[in-house]
């Protein structure tokens, strides 16, 4: 196994704050997606929760 000095290791600056607003822009896109799915998505599966029949359990 090679050995590896710390400078190796360590990422450039301008490399550091690409990843960064890469990773914020993901977090962003994600919160809009949520807003138009998310809430939407779980009033839909709440309302037709109403409709399912209700299953009973026989254990007899």
């Amino acid at each position: 196994m090679e050995d590896f000095d710390d400078d190796d290791l360590k990422a450039p600056e301008a490399l550091k704050d690409m990843l960064i607003s890469e990773i914020e822009l993901i977090r962003e896109t994600m919160v809009i997606v949520n807003m138009f799915l998310g809430e939407p998505m779980k009033a839909t599966v709440n309302y037709l929760q109403e409709f399912e029949p209700k299953k009973t359990t026989e254990n007899e």
